[in-house]
């Protein structure tokens, strides 16, 4: 979902955190070896109905779920997503094994991945090299080859990353952008006081795997001090994760000469050349502090610290690709971090690995073994019914004028969105694959990666569809709305339970999958995806009057979602999940309407019975609560709180539906309930 996203898009996301209403309620968090088993997805076995949905509506809706839940020992949390995640990883290692019995790519892939022998007795040797070039790097143009080096072979950098992007304000055009490098904690782990506990691990780490370098215990112990104190001086000026997102902080262009003004401690010409990049006429440079941030340290610390930072960061970037004890190191300190019991099994990590790195390859048998064009049909069909009603309330929204009103239907009717797979397929096959060298596989990989970003810069911009790999490719569980292309990827790993189920209730399909789509398209119109317009570029075309309008309901939903409390002390940040939570808020609204045009049509209006007790409307709320069953350990939530743009699983599952007249209508609630909302406290957005 964590999320390190392009600017350009904006997703549903997988992970979130826990909480429920103004109160802190503590869920069970009791880890256990076993994977959970059972349905996934909507059952009215799951629901707890001796809680009165007034009180407390997810309870009601997920209560029994909730007690038979267990975290597994090696995961964070578990959800309806990370259960459709075993099952997919399931499905995959199914087809990796299959690949693995001939000579296919992904089979070598997979069997090097659990080669653990061949990766033991490699050691250091795959990355000696940068490990050397980290060693004596000092000058501008060395740092320069060097961050390019990493990128290239690691995926990252620690200094500077490349890459390409459409630019925001003419989407025809592509530019290189000029990002910061990779840090290995969250910004807030580094100076927020409850992440102490994190820090002394993370030193500790860096302590342990300098002792196996062959380091004093003194000597590694001062290395883990001055590598966090470097870390942290580059954390403090970064841009947060809420501004990350904002124009106004990072569209930010200018030529080379003023970039390298901003960072002569590292030769951009020397980056350029060693990527094979003639000098662009312009550059977007991201995050201004940050770039000025990395130049302060450079040029105040003498270069052994830099070089030991550097070295460190060699190591850290490649250990989860590395043989013993490199290996087990980074695992048992990754565990620790995140307060589990066990790590995932390597399989699992392989399985993980090959569908990030080789994604189009098995994507496509994915596809074809687990994904039909019945499915797809249907999924379409659902999303051509959501898009029209969000036409519809575009019509007759009370509180647009009539010039922005006309520009937001003309953006509407283009985005296009499609569903499953994309027509064109990335072709892996130029990649040397083999099956002895796990890290020179990774590294070939990487490598062709950043070469194809990197020769999109300058050209016309392509469009190339469910290509972001981990987030947007056919085998992510996601569904995402990219603004530079107004255009919404609803991935085939989504269109199963408990996001979709082929031909059952159109009324738990609608609440669900109908909602994700919902959601994406309000994505287009919320406080980011109304800066660009209908051709995915960055302009006003508001009026100062609808801005104002919806402005004002925006501050109404930031208001609203900062008053849900995670744990004692920490509440929901509702700035930064603002434009999540309009989303959600968005996808119900369009799922349920678009429901209830659909049954009128299938029904003649006719009104329908209850099933299992449950009115249609009932059964919808339900359905949506479900999609956010959620337990995770406190680590995990105290993060996500700090970093992510998406709300929390348990606040979503019930906050958007308090601003709905038909929720409280379904369920009868008064004033005084938990859950009753005053009709005129109620947003409504879109």
């Amino acid at each position: 979902m964590p999320l390190h996203r392009p600017i350009a898009a904006a997703v549903l996301c997988l992970t979130s955190a826990l909480a429920l209403a103004a109160d802190v309620i503590h869920r069970p968090v009791k880890p256990t070896a076993q994977a959970p088993t059972g349905t996934i997805g909507f059952s009215v076995s799951h629901m707890d109905r001796s809680v009165d949905p007034r009180q407390d509506f997810y309870a009601y809706a997920n209560g029994n779920w909730l007690k038979r839940l267990k975290i597994p020992d090696a995961e964070s949390m578990i959800s309806g997503f990370s259960m459709l995640g075993v099952n997919l990883d399931v499905q995959l290692q199914q087809l990796a094994v299959q690949a693995s019995q001939g000579q296919a790519a992904m089979g070598d892939y997979y069997r090097a991945a659990l080669d653990m022998r061949h990766r033991d007795a490699a050691g250091l040797q795959p990355i000696q090299a940068d490990l050397d070039w980290a060693a004596r790097a000092s000058d501008p143009a060395d740092l320069a080859r060097l961050s390019l080096r990493l990128q290239a072979s690691a995926g990252s950098s620690p200094l500077l990353r490349l890459t390409s992007m459409p630019d925001m304000k003419d989407s025809s055009r592509t530019l290189l952008l000029l990002q910061m490098g990779s840090l290995p904690l969250t910004n807030d782990q580094y100076s927020d006081p409850a992440a102490q506990k994190t820090r002394d691990l993370y030193v500790g780490h860096i302590t342990r795997v300098h002792r196996q370098l062959g380091d004093a215990p003194e000597v590694a112990a001062a290395k883990a001090r001055t590598i966090l104190a470097m870390e942290t001086a580059l954390a403090a000026p970064r841009l947060t994760p809420a501004h990350e997102w904002d124009a106004a902080f990072i569209y930010n262009l200018m030529s080379v000469d003023e970039a390298q003004a901003l960072i002569p401690a590292i030769d951009l010409r020397a980056l350029l050349a060693a990527a094979r990049l003639a000098p662009p006429d312009r550059v977007q440079v991201k995050d201004l502090p940050g770039i000025k941030a990395l130049q302060r340290l450079l040029a105040s610390r003498p270069a052994q610290d830099v070089q030991t930072w550097l070295r460190w960061s060699v190591l850290a970037l490649n250990a989860d690709n590395l043989g013993q004890p490199w290996f087990q190191l980074s695992q048992d300190y990754q565990r620790q971090r995140d307060g589990l019991a066990a790590s995932l099994p390597l399989e699992r990590l392989a399985v993980q690995a090959l569908t990030v790195q080789l994604s189009h390859p098995m994507s496509q048998l994915y596809v074809q073994r687990h994904f039909t064009d019945a499915t797809r049909r249907e999924v379409t069909q659902m999303v051509g019914h959501i898009k029209a009603e969000f036409a519809r309330r575009l019509k007759r929204n009370a509180w647009l004028d009539a010039p922005t009103r006309a520009a937001a239907l003309d953006k509407l009717s283009k985005v296009d969105i499609q569903v499953g797979y994309p027509t064109r397929w990335i072709d892996f096959s130029g990649v040397d694959i083999r099956a002895d060298d796990h890290v020179g596989n990774t590294q070939r990989l990487a490598a062709f990666q950043l070469q194809r970003d990197l020769g999109k810069i300058g050209k016309p911009t392509v469009n190339e569809r469910f290509a972001d790999p981990g987030h947007t490719t056919p085998t992510s569980v996601n569904a995402a709305y990219d603004t530079a292309f107004n255009g919404i990827d609803i991935s085939a790993a989504i269109v199963q339970p408990p996001f979709f189920t082929p031909g059952a209730d159109p009324v738990v399909n609608y609440c669900t999958m109908g909602a994700v789509v919902g959601h994406e398209l309000t994505h287009g119109f919320d406080s980011m995806g109304r800066q660009y317009d209908a051709l995915g570029n960055l302009r006003d075309w508001w009026t100062p009057q609808a801005t104002a309008e919806f402005k004002k309901r925006n501050d109404l939903l930031v208001a609203q979602y900062s008053q849900f409390q995670l744990l004692p002390g920490l509440n929901q940040n509702g700035a930064l999940t603002l434009g999540e939570n309009t989303a959600d808020l968005g996808g119900i609204t369009l799922a349920h309407a678009a429901l209830h045009r659909a049954l009128h049509r299938k029904f003649k209006g006719k009104p329908q019975p209850k099933v299992d007790g449950l009115t249609t409307d009932q059964r919808c709320f339900v359905a949506w609560a479900q999609l956010w069953i959620f337990q995770a350990r406190e680590e995990y939530i105290r993060m996500l709180a700090a970093i992510d743009v998406h709300g929390n699983s348990v606040v979503r599952g019930y906050a958007p539906l308090m601003n709905l007249d038909a929720f409280h209508r379904a369920f009868g609630t008064r004033p005084g309930d938990p859950l009753w909302r005053k009709p005129a406290d109620r947003v409504r957005i879109w």
